[in-house]
């Protein structure tokens, strides 16, 4: 008897990935990845924008290279999951042509208040109740404020539609026109409670909901991939696309399942930690986000994160450089200051840094601090162990404010964590918590193919238990 095959296909703003999961094994049987080259240069600045034609091949040539790889049998492969970049948007004909590039979440021209259109109107046109119905506010780099922009300045075209890039390559696989609930409630107008678009906040925003497309069950069958790209792919006939689902609530499925006891803390370029729940609550200062098959996640990002690190990196690698003329490379530099935050004690010796260098996503104008430094504690050691600290204090710091307490345990993923093991013992520390770590490189394509296999019907719930490893 032949093991069915779920591929997934992850859409990052970086990177792009592609796996294969086993329904028998429940593990990955193949994994293939690509940089994302597709940003558009020369744009104005605050920009940011990608081609959705270059990701759709690229994430076309993925799914050969999968079936090319020796444990993946084209015959076997019976359904496709698909996850990707929240928040951002592009506009498509009835035809599934682009009418715009993807204006991704980096995206900053709303933030342009002396242009029209700009993120100031935009948030004073809605009020706490709206918000309290989204479960977020509505911030630059969202599809809802994305399209305010775009219907201010003139640029809708008639009869298009607007999609996330996840959902325009499940429209290219299948031919379907939809979005679902989690990419949905990324652009920030979408109802929660009721499931649909918030009336409300579309008519203050002025966006017209024929550009809204209809919002289907998330990872649940959208339909088959077409024949002539199944021929052209090298797919078998009747392959089952999924509708798509977010890439915060794939990377939860794929680090800690479906457990309602765990946070997720992600520590990389930035921080997240996400606490599940199972009904509706609102917290000013986290997003409230629909899961896959039922229930909520309470999210709260750090902007800097993990970032803060590299910023000391830079500043140790420009003092090496300027008072040595040494030139230390990245990874040298980043050794070494693992190891001088492992002998440094807990606390730092007394420093305290406030890692919020970029600010907040409600304060985006305050700054970081270094504060504590007395003449026998101010070290490299310190100050290193200190960056840590504040990376996960801040995160901390943010469960603690919103009286977020409902989980017994924490599993950590992301470089930071992987790269360096301090971090995972500060996690221990500051929230006096067990904290495991993600044993898997690849949990939000993993997660995608998690949630198609159950949408699909291969494997249930509690079947799902990802595997992850004790923090000593």
């Amino acid at each position: 008897m032949s093991d069915k095959v779920v591929l997934s296909l992850d859409i990052g703003t970086s990177n792009l990935c592609a796996l294969a999961l086993s329904c028998d094994s429940r593990q990955p049987a193949a994994i293939c990845s690509q940089v994302n080259d597709t940003e558009i240069r020369e744009l104005p600045a605050g920009y940011h924008e990608q081609d959705p034609l270059r990701i759709r091949d690229l994430c076309f040539e993925l799914i050969q290279k999968l079936l090319n790889e020796k444990n993946v049998r084209e015959n076997d492969v019976v359904g496709i999951g698909i996850t990707g970049q929240m928040h951002g948007v592009l506009l498509v004909s009835s035809e599934l042509q682009p009418q715009s590039n993807l204006i991704t979440w980096r995206d900053q021209r709303t933030l342009a208040s002396d242009k029209p259109g700009s993120i100031n109107e935009t948030v004073e046109a809605l009020d706490a109740d709206i918000q309290h119905r989204t479960g977020c506010h509505l911030h630059s780099g969202y599809g809802g404020a994305t399209l305010q922009w775009l219907a201010k300045n003139g640029k809708l075209t008639e009869g298009a539609v607007a999609l996330t890039i996840a959902d325009y390559v499940a429209g290219c696989l299948t031919g379907v026109t939809a979005t679902e609930g989690t990419h949905a409630a990324s652009w920030g107008i979408f109802n929660l409670q009721k499931s649909q678009w918030d009336s409300e906040a579309i008519d203050k925003l002025g966006i017209t909901e024929d550009v809204l497309p209809r919002v289907l069950p998330t990872a649940r069958p959208l339909g088959n991939v077409q024949p002539a790209l199944a021929k052209q792919l090298g797919l078998g006939s009747g392959v089952q696309v999924c509708s798509p689902l977010g890439d915060n609530q794939a990377s939860i499925i794929g680090t800690a399942g479906f457990a309602d006891d765990v946070a997720v803390l992600n520590l990389g370029t930035g921080g997240q930690i996400s606490v599940p729940q199972n009904d509706y609550k609102f917290v000013e200062t986290f997003e409230t986000r629909p899961m896959p098959f039922g229930g909520f996640i309470l999210v709260g990002a750090s902007l800097c994160g993990g970032w803060a690190y590299e910023c000391l990196r830079k500043f140790i690698q420009a003092t090496v450089r300027e008072f040595a003329g040494a030139e230390p490379g990245d990874e040298e530099i980043y050794s070494r200051m693992n190891a001088l935050a492992a002998e440094s004690p807990e606390g730092a010796s007394g420093i305290s840094v406030d890692t919020r260098f970029s600010g907040t996503r409600y304060k985006p104008n305050l700054r970081g601090s270094i504060s504590g430094i007395g003449v026998e504690n101010f070290t490299v050691a310190n100050l290193t162990r200190g960056f840590v600290e504040g990376m996960v204090r801040e995160l901390a710091d943010m469960a603690s404010a919103g009286g977020i307490k409902d989980f017994t345990r924490i599993i950590a993923s992301g470089n930071a964590v992987y790269k360096n093991p301090v971090v995972s013992e500060v996690i221990e520390s500051i929230f006096g918590l067990p904290c495991y770590i993600s044993s898997g490189r690849e949990e939000t394509a993993l997660g995608a193919a998690y949630a198609a296999a159950i949408g699909l019907g291969l494997v249930s719930m509690d079947d799902i238990c990802p595997d992850v490893e004790r923090c000593r």
